[in-house]
């Protein structure tokens, strides 16, 4: 592990101070009027120990210098933001000879990018990295005016004081506090099944509880609960437990070089996927002499200029091997385009069987819902044809009784009206007669019954017709015979009125064929009654 003292900690910020009281416009210091700071520690102190006295000594310097960055033109950054910027500055800054005997310290173009990237994304901003990197590759070296006026002048425009103020005491957080994750967390009283919802800033060398707030009755809650304040080290370790039914989920241990376990519960499993991994950052950094950043930013570093020793020997090999690609580039490219021939006819034939396959398996599925329903269709019509005709044979033969009834009431109607012309006494029968007629349209059988009843009424009307003809020509005669011979009296064959009594009336359960021989049977009787009327009309006398 790389070991630092104190003195090598303040060395960025020792050097602003100097050359804030040297006045240096070209901004470096000669090494001669850089003094040799009277180191505290052997350099195996840890950096949690050490951090009290750094924070000290570079607020000192800052107060020194600070003239030098606060009386810039047109500042966006408060006083507040400038020293922490400051502050992060001096903790990621290099220093290294400029010219003959001259110092000059700089920030890493990588490390000017890690904090731009943080402080953007802070704002709530979508981090760019060509925008950045067409700027920043311009800059020849980052001082710390360069690196204030290059913020300022490209991110920090346009942006609410407050956000810019929050966004940098999240960026300071981070570089400077050492703050590798913030959060609420849940923490169990150790002597009875309660969790406190805690505010839990995790650093490299403790885990302290630095905005818990302890209400007016809770004071003994807060006692039992623990110290605000849990030091890691390396011998610590942090397990974690699997969800269990009925219990809190996402809980995980801490279990310290004292064997004083720490049962803590993350509000999600995301949250607590990230407190293990920032755990074990910070147990594994807890005794480290250099800030957790710092060793971050070497690290930052390292890969930037791995990254770049690769890409210079991928452009050196690529340069070497441009004679041989530019020698088989036609090969590569026939072989590439015949390749893609191929493979485009092969996927064009996979995409034909399967658009096929796919196609005679929905044609399939058609057909078969097609014999289903045709199936379906035929029985449909079986049945269909089958009511039908049911109900066509029904209709028939309603039909024919319909117009069977219909015959017959127009014979009534007939004859009806034939007696009407004769009597004009059979008018309020006939009415009723038409009424009943019209009935008979709903009910069958009383139609039947009143037909048998009016037929039975016209005979005996034809009777007494018949009856009163007589009547005369007997008048007739014996006017004459009285006219010849003396007065004798007579007897009439009329029956008195008041003898005669009511027809009587047939039952309706007479059928559609005793209506029918009835009827033949009437015509017989009228036509026997007209060929012998004559020999009927004989006349009594007392």
């Amino acid at each position: 592990p790389v070991m630092a003292t104190l003195g090598q900690l303040v060395a960025n910020s020792l050097w602003f101070a100097f050359d804030a009281l040297d006045q240096q416009k070209t901004g470096v210091v000669p090494k001669s009027k850089l003094k040799v700071l009277a180191e505290a520690d052997d350099g195996s102190t840890p950096y949690g120990e050490l951090k009290k006295h750094h924070d000290t000594l570079e607020h000192n310097f800052w107060l020194l210098g600070r003239g030098t960055v606060l009386n810039r033109h047109f500042p966006v950054f408060s006083e507040e933001a400038v020293f922490k910027l400051f502050r992060m500055f001096c903790l990621l800054a290099d220093r290294s000879p400029a010219r003959k005997s001259l110092l000059q310290v700089t920030l890493n173009i990588v490390e000017v990018r890690e904090v731009t990237r943080q402080l953007i994304t802070s704002l709530g901003r979508e981090w760019d990295i060509r925008d950045f990197t067409q700027l920043a590759t311009s800059i020849s070296c980052f001082t710390f005016p360069v690196f204030l006026a290059f913020l300022e002048g490209r991110y920090a425009q346009d942006t609410e004081s407050p956000a810019l103020e929050k966004a940098v005491d999240e960026v300071y957080k981070n570089f400077v506090e050492q703050v590798l994750k913030q959060g609420k967390v849940y923490q169990r009283v150790s002597w009875a099944p309660i969790w406190v919802k805690r505010e839990i800033e995790l650093r490299p060398w403790a885990l302290v509880a630095s905005s818990h707030k302890v209400k007016a009755r809770s004071a003994v809650l807060a006692k039992v609960v623990g110290l605000a304040r849990v030091y890691l080290t390396p011998s610590a370790t942090v397990h974690n437990i699997p969800d269990e039914p009925g219990v809190r989920p996402c809980r995980f241990t801490l279990c310290l070089e004292s064997n004083k376990l720490v049962q803590l519960a993350a509000t999600d499993h995301r949250s607590k996927s990230e407190w293990l991994r920032a755990l074990d950052a910070a147990i594994h950094h807890s005794k480290q002499t250099l800030p957790y950043q710092a060793i971050m930013s070497t690290v930052r570093k390292n890969e930037h200029a791995e990254e770049e020793a690769r890409e210079i020997a991928e452009r050196i090999r690529r340069d070497s091997q441009a004679d041989i690609i530019e020698n088989t580039q036609a090969e590569l490219m026939a072989e590439k385009l015949a390749r893609a021939q191929a493979e485009a006819a092969v996927r064009e034939e996979t995409a034909a069987r399967q658009a096929e396959e796919k196609r005679v398996l929905e044609l399939q599925t058609l057909r078969r819902q097609l014999e289903t329903l045709l199936e379906e269709e035929t029985q449909a019509k079986r049945d269909e044809e089958i009511v039908r005709n049911l109900q066509a044979r029904v209709l028939r033969e309603e039909w024919e009784r319909r117009e069977e009834l219909e015959r017959l009431q127009e014979d009534q109607r007939r004859m009806l009206e034939e007696e009407t012309k004769k009597r004009q006494a059979f008018e309020l029968q006939q009415e009723e007669k038409d009424s009943q007629l019209r009935e008979a349209e709903k009910r069958l059988r009383k139609l039947e019954s009143e037909r048998l009843r009016l037929d039975h009424e016209l005979r005996s009307a034809r009777e007494k017709i018949i009856m009163s003809e007589r009547g005369k020509e007997l008048l007739e005669a014996r006017m004459k015979v009285k006219e010849r011979t003396p007065p004798v009296r007579t007897y009439s064959l009329r029956p008195i009125r008041k003898e005669r009594g009511t027809p009587p009336v047939r039952s309706s359960s007479f059928n559609v064929h005793a209506a029918r021989l009835f009827k033949f049977r009437s015509k017989n009787e009228d036509t026997n009654d007209n060929g012998n009327g004559n020999s009927n009309g004989t006349v009594e006398s007392n």
